[in-house]
């Protein structure tokens, strides 16, 4: 019998989870300890307040003094309007999968024009890319939106380090969305990925970006720093959507990792369906800890459906032609006996370490 935790809803089925003798579930605890951490004392925001200032002073003989990677969502596109709220000069970095809804790509192209800010694109090698994609939706595993996620970190980063751009912002915000443990998402293992095309693809990575060790050691040697400004301030969806629709004209895409046609359907579908795995879960019960989501109010909202039928027929019919992929071999994808992430070749408490010690600071 599945346990609920009794202040947020996430229950025993997110991996690791424990719940004291009160049913306080252990993400709750993290949550205050994150908290805490980033309080919101003006004692912290004066200090956030410095650090914007040394990024403008370090860069303001460069072209750019930042850089951030754009999706078109909801996050990045405030931390980008922030930016130049601040008199940063930032260059907008995106992802382009070819899978792109058009609400999303809209969204990008206006933030930036508005905004004056420059956007450079990176393109995928679609050939490489798409069989990638095959490899892991026939491996079977829940991370199945890793070859967009590590592509699109690792080009931010190459970027930044070949053109000298020192700050690294990232629209992650604990306050309003929750935790996604390895067993769900393994993004920065380079093994994992390159293991998984080997077992399942057809052809080498040539082109694909892949971030390695020596990567992340030549990264913090740099001094490249990741900044997270929604770490450091109130924010909250209903305040800033308003504010984004005026000033940006930008439109919502309908729930989170909704921007891509792909992570929609993953997200909205195949993951609940195959590996009963409702991210939902994690992200309202953030919204509860931050006070802006009730319990009862979060209770109600998953029993309501936010993917329809009809669209979940719209997009399969989008993936499989973009992945050549006919009903039958989707079929017996979503239907393939379920593995784990483990299963196979990974370097998980590898990386952990090198991500503690090397690559980029975050602050």
């Amino acid at each position: 019998m599945q346990k609920i935790c009794s202040k947020c809803i996430q229950d025993s089925g997110f991996p690791g989870i424990t719940f004291d003798s009160n049913g306080i579930c252990s993400l709750c605890h993290k949550y205050e300890k994150v908290d805490k951490k980033y309080a919101l004392t003006e004692a912290n925001n004066v200090n956030f307040s410095r650090l914007i200032e040394k990024i403008k002073s370090r860069g303001k003989n460069n072209e750019y003094d930042s850089i951030i990677g754009v999706s078109g969502g909801r996050d990045s596109s405030y931390c980008l309007y922030l930016m130049r709220k601040w008199g940063l000069n930032p260059l907008a970095v995106h992802y382009d999968n070819n899978m792109n809804s058009k609400i999303a790509a809209e969204n990008i192209k206006n933030s930036c024009r508005k905004l004056d800010i420059d956007l450079f694109t990176f393109v995928v090698d679609w050939e490489e890319f798409k069989d990638l994609q095959k490899s892991f939706l026939k491996a079977s595993v829940p991370s199945v939106d890793i070859p967009s996620d590590h592509a699109f970190v690792t080009v931010l980063y190459e970027y930044a380090y070949k053109n000298n751009i020192k700050y690294i912002f990232n629209g992650s915000s604990f306050r309003t969305e929750g935790p996604i443990p390895p067993e769900w998402s393994l993004h920065n293992d380079t093994k994992f990925i390159l293991d998984i095309q080997k077992k399942w693809g057809t052809i080498p990575l040539k082109k694909y970006p892949i971030r390695k060790v020596s990567d992340l050691i030549k990264y913090r040697i740099s001094g490249m720093t990741v900044v997270l400004p929604l770490y450091h301030m109130h924010y909250a969806h209903a305040e800033i959507m308003p504010v984004l629709e005026k000033e940006l004209g930008w439109q919502y895409y309908g729930g989170h990792h909704f921007e891509s046609i792909f992570t929609r359907w993953a997200f909205a579908y195949y993951l609940p369906k195959k590996f009963g795995i409702d991210t939902r879960i994690p992200d309202y019960s953030a919204l509860i800890r931050s006070g802006q989501m009730s319990r009862e109010e979060a209770v109600q909202k998953m029993k309501e459906s936010i993917y329809s039928s009809d669209q979940e027929k719209e997009d399969r019919r989008y993936i499989m032609n973009k992945l050549e992929l006919n009903e039958d071999e989707l079929d017996a994808i979503i239907n393939s006996p379920l593995r784990k992430n483990f299963d196979y070749a990974h370097h998980l408490n590898y990386i952990r370490m090198l991500y503690t010690f090397l690559g980029p600071r975050h602050v």
